[in-house]
């Protein structure tokens, strides 16, 4: 890859001109999801020789072989519980994700005009106009504890 291509350019990187359908997205999820399982799986071993360090299997054998007594009723039952709440997770998820996806049902913000931000602050016009124009400053401030004047403009406000 060329260092210096800009990202359009890179011949590895799609831009699609639209996003994917829900189903399309939904099936990427799963195609995604069992691809994180497959390499989970790959990595059982190591992660099974860090827990024999840990001494994980000493417990399992003191807790279940030492006194013959291995429920598994209690793993069925934990192991059912855990691909219910998966399930619920998902659905869930997935629910909202249909319901708020598409169109932004917000009202659009109005523009309030500087004359009425400077009555409801009880401040000068000037100081409204400025209020309206920055987006970070740094008001200096009355004893009534009103905004008198713009003490500063603040060192980033012009890369926000």
């Amino acid at each position: 890859m060329n260092a210096t291509a800009s990202p359009a350019q890179d011949p590895y990187i799609t831009h699609p001109r639209e996003p994917a359908p829900g189903r399309v997205r939904t099936v990427q999820g799963v195609i995604t999801l069992l691809a994180w399982v497959v390499y989970a799986w790959l990595w059982l071993p190591v992660i099974t020789v860090i827990a024999w360090m840990l001494g994980v299997r000493t417990s399992y054998v003191e807790l279940f072989v030492r006194n013959y007594e291995f429920d598994q009723d209690t793993f069925g039952i934990l192991f059912t519980l855990a691909v219910v709440a998966t399930v619920v997770l998902i659905g869930w998820a997935e629910y909202n994700r249909h319901k708020f996806s598409g169109r932004d049902r917000r009202a659009p913000a109005v523009n309030v005009g500087a004359e009425d931000i400077a009555r409801s602050l009880g401040t000068p016009v000037h100081v409204s106009q400025e209020l309206v124009r920055a987006k970070s400053i740094t008001l200096a401030m009355g004893d009534d504890a009103r905004p008198t004047g713009v003490h500063r403009h603040t060192p980033m406000s012009g890369l926000l």
